[in-house]
């Protein structure tokens, strides 16, 4: 069997540049691919744990920058809040400097968001996103209450 010397050369030219154009295709696709950010949504508003274990008990987030307690954790009244909308960290400082213990998990799930506290800045701290539907303070949910 004989091999032409010089069409075997091109021949492998030609398979390494159809080779190099599809991976430089994939690169491109990959590129162009928009990632696009969850939108931004602030607390405000009322989130309510609906009872079971306890009685009701409601976080009011005021658009001023406050929050109110009411059915429980009366203590921490009056206390305050802010809201990163690039990084989506809300941040939320009690009264007083007693330290809380929280566990929050390691796992992140967009929906349902935990406030941990930060011993560094002294404040409770999570992700929200709108897609976040509840927040879990000190062991309780929190239910997002939809803006009538």
């Amino acid at each position: 069997m004989q091999v032409n010397s010089q069409t075997t050369p091109s021949k492998i030219r030609s398979s390494m540049l159809w080779g190099i154009l599809f991976v430089l295709i994939i690169l491109n696709a990959c590129t162009l691919k928009k990632i696009v950010p969850l939108p931004a949504a602030p607390p405000e508003g009322v989130w309510t744990y609906p009872g079971g274990g306890a009685e009701p008990m409601s976080i009011i987030f005021n658009a001023d920058g406050t929050l109110t307690f009411a059915g429980g954790f009366l203590k921490f009244n009056p206390s305050n809040w802010q809201y990163d909308k690039k990084t989506h960290k809300l941040q939320v400082k009690v009264p007083g400097n007693e330290t809380f213990e929280t566990y929050c998990g390691d796992d992140y799930d967009e929906e349902y968001s935990c406030l941990h506290f930060n011993n560094i800045t002294d404040t409770f701290e999570c992700k929200l996103t709108e897609k976040t539907k509840s927040i879990n303070f000190l062991g309780w949910s929190y239910l997002r209450q939809q803006k009538k």
